[in-house]
């Protein structure tokens, strides 16, 4: 009898160290301040890079271990599963492009900025209906303290700046800022609010527990205000594009008329509050204006398709659109290719494939995308399934503004666990059975 008590003690415990591995590879993304990810960091040409390269690898290792699939034929890295498959075949198109790297340091640190995130998916798709239940609930509540903590800073940065003892004189006369975070740039956080908005709708939409609705139309709330204020285009047009696919089309027994009009109201009163209390003004800015962001891509674009073009079937290899790890200031965020110019990021997932990974690598990545549609499509929970298509079509959309997947590891990694959750989601009404887990 003691030892049955042991035992089952011991496999609580480890279900549960498999769940505290997920939430601090979550927050670490989130929180961790840029310098604290440079500690024990490796250096390639010298620069700094992040220590997400091996603490994502040595997380994924333990979740491996704690995993003890009772059904072999539902065994994780099973290889007739297709994600595996478009694991290896990103390989074998990352192998290829080695061939044309300039820098070996560059191209296998921007290899692993890219695949390495990837190893996160694997584990989640097969933990607990339980720990997803916990899961969803930690990405709303920390939506709603990263967007709080965003639209402070905004207003407040030169304080923080100098709190954490950084040169703040830039940041002097600023009433309203588009602040970078731990995360990354302010549109890589602006990315982040998209993919988790239809979360929030869905908790608001199907939690029977009055706080949880409460806490997920805070979220909602605040989300849409810091989207807004961090001023990316591309991220207000998918969170509107959200919003009224969430009023229009979410349909369910448990979403009244009532619970509709009440999030009506909600998102009323958070566009006056946002409309008065915020300048929105770049919001507004058009084709026109030579000099605005807007040009500036445009021009990156075209050089992109230079690029793509001189090795268009498996592209010019990882690292060689632009270095990975750089010193970022104002006078080098400009490339040149064969007298052609353009921003030294491109600002756009699919021409950086395009670029570096080639058609094959396009055609890789779409496919991917389309098995992810295909299986949220099948999650037997309609709202659900809305939901997880929902968040992908958003992250699709972001990713023409921006190429945060392959560049930045922290962002990446949220993605693959979302992506993760709801694979976990499909897999569960694939197999119509909680217990394939630890």
């Amino acid at each position: 009898m003691k030892i049955s008590l042991k035992n089952s003690y011991s496999i609580k415990k480890e279900k549960e160290y498999f769940l505290y591995l997920i939430y601090f590879i979550f927050l670490y993304a989130l929180f961790a301040p840029r310098r604290v990810k440079m500690l024990l960091s490796l250096n390639v040409d010298g620069v700094a890079t992040t220590n997400e390269l091996w603490i994502v690898p040595i997380v994924c290792f333990f979740m491996f271990y704690l995993l003890k699939p009772v059904d072999k034929n539902k065994r994780l890295g099973n290889r007739e599963d297709i994600f595996v498959i478009i694991f290896y075949l990103y390989l074998f198109i990352i192998a290829i492009g080695s061939f044309k790297a300039i820098s070996i340091p560059q191209y296998l640190y921007s290899s692993l900025l890219f695949i390495i995130p990837m190893l996160v998916f694997f584990p989640i798709s097969y933990c607990r209906d339980i720990d997803v239940k916990r899961l969803l609930k930690v990405f709303i509540v920390t939506c709603l303290i990263y967007s709080v903590f965003a639209l402070i800073l905004s207003a407040h940065y030169t304080f923080f700046m100098d709190l954490v003892g950084n040169s703040s004189d830039k940041y002097q006369g600023y009433k309203q800022y588009r602040v970078p975070m731990m995360l990354g740039s302010s549109i890589a956080v602006s990315y982040y609010f998209n993919m988790t908005l239809p979360l929030c709708f869905y908790m608001f939409y199907k939690s029977e527990e009055k706080k949880w609705k409460v806490i997920s139309a805070l979220s909602i709330a605040t989300n849409i205000i810091a989207t807004f204020v961090l001023l990316s285009r591309a991220a207000v047009l998918c969170a509107i594009l959200i919003i009224m696919f969430n009023l229009l089309f979410m349909r369910d027994k448990k979403i009244t008329f009532r619970t509709k009009i009440v999030l009506a109201v909600l998102l009323l009163l958070v566009t006056i509050f946002t409309i008065k209390k915020y300048d929105l003004s770049r919001l507004t800015l058009g084709f026109d204006k030579s000099e605005s962001s807007i040009a500036l891509r445009i021009e990156a674009a075209k050089l992109a398709l230079h690029i793509f073009s001189k090795n268009p079937v498996f592209g010019s290899g990882m690292g060689r659109y632009f270095k990975r790890a750089y010193i970022h200031t104002p006078n080098n965020v400009y490339i040149c290719v064969d007298g052609i110019n353009g921003l030294i990021d491109p600002h756009n997932m699919y021409l950086l494939i395009l670029s570096e990974m080639g058609i094959i690598g396009l055609i890789i990545s779409l496919a991917m995308f389309i098995v992810l549609f295909y299986r949220f499509l099948k999650i037997e929970e309609k709202t659900l399934s809305k939901t997880a298509c929902l968040t992908l079509a958003a992250f699709l959309l972001d990713a023409m503004g921006g190429s945060h997947l392959l560049n930045s590891i922290s962002f990446s990694v949220l993605f693959w666990i979302y992506m993760g959750v709801f694979n976990n989601l499909y897999m569960r009404d694939k197999f119509h059975c909680s217990s394939n887990t630890i």
